[in-house]
């Protein structure tokens, strides 16, 4: 019962402080410094060259040779893991993340979209 108590205890504390706004006096990037920011990221990582950059395919984690109804399934899956409005509360580095992540999806799909129409 202790053991119990003493996890829940942790955990709630845990989840509490990762949850939680920050009480710092700094202030965060404003968003577009923050777009900015991350767009910058983005491009250094994908500009190094041993990255691969990332098919359509990967991104939304299909087969090629997916039908229309696969990956209409996986890109709802995939935005509805990371939307940015989902994970709003988590804080703001974790939104404009979530915000990458999303306009990747978009673009893996607009992608998988206009090569099944052909």
């Amino acid at each position: 019962m202790v053991v119990i108590a003493a996890g829940l205890f942790f955990g709630y504390r845990l989840v509490s402080n990762y949850l939680s706004p920050s009480t710092g006096d700094k202030q965060g990037p404003s968003r577009a410094n923050a777009a900015d920011s991350a767009r910058q990221n983005w491009e250094q990582h994908w500009a190094s060259p041993t990255a691969k950059v990332p098919t359509w395919f990967d991104v939304l984690g299909v087969a090629e040779s997916a039908d229309v109804a696969e990956i209409e399934r996986a890109y709802r899956v995939k935005m509805s893991q990371y939307h940015p409005d989902k994970v709003a509360q988590l804080g703001e580095d974790i939104r404009q993340l979530a915000e990458a992540k999303s306009k990747e999806i978009n673009a893996a799909y607009d992608t998988a979209m206009r090569l099944r129409r052909r």
